[in-house]
């Protein structure tokens, strides 16, 4: 039985009467354009369509689907994650194909510095606020990985006491962190 979908006003099929069928002619070449956008091989596309739409339908829950785009698309995700696994663990993904391959600048965008720097400036403005001693323990700490207890052995003090500093220091930085004070 092949049943058309009907539309919800927000543009979504409702699910009464789906098929496998009615899912392919509406998605199948939605679902291509998405592959094809993630870098799968041409030749592959087409054999994780059909096992997405295999997967869908061995799962017994085509009824219950409600929204069947979004679904379709989160499977096709994970066949194609699965099979890159499959690939690598075989060792089929040693040659890379360099008409697909993706050049990721990975340094920070511009937005990305500036909001680096300004949490940096919020930060050390927000170090200066502690006690001396509470500054000591936390740099000493998170700055020169120092444990709690050579921390205390220097500095004379006892290991609880350095754990409150540094727990004192953590939450005035996550209060900075979150309201920074006016400039």
């Amino acid at each position: 039985m092949s049943v058309e979908f009907s539309e919800t006003p927000g543009g979504e099929p409702t699910n009464e009467g789906i098929s496998i069928d009615a899912l392919y002619r509406k998605y199948s070449e939605a679902l291509r354009r998405f592959l094809a956008r993630r870098h799968v091989k041409r030749d592959e596309v087409a054999d994780i369509v059909q096992e997405t739409y295999c997967r869908v339908l061995k799962s017994g829950e085509l009824q219950t689907i409600r929204y069947p785009r979004a679904s379709l698309f989160q499977v096709a995700g994970n066949v194609v994650l699965n099979a890159a696994k499959h690939r690598r663990s075989v060792g089929e993904d040693d040659a890379i194909d360099i008409w697909s391959a993706e050049i990721v600048d990975e340094s920070p965008s511009p937005y990305r510095r500036l909001k680096a720097e300004q949490e940096l400036g919020v930060v050390r403005a927000a170090l200066t606020e502690l006690a001396p001693k509470c500054r000591e323990v936390f740099v000493l700490n998170r700055f020169e990985n120092r444990s709690y207890s050579e921390i205390a052995q220097e500095l004379d003090l006892s290991v609880s006491m350095i754990e409150k500093y540094v727990s004192q220091a953590l939450a005035h930085l996550r209060k900075r962190l979150a309201h920074p004070p006016p400039r």
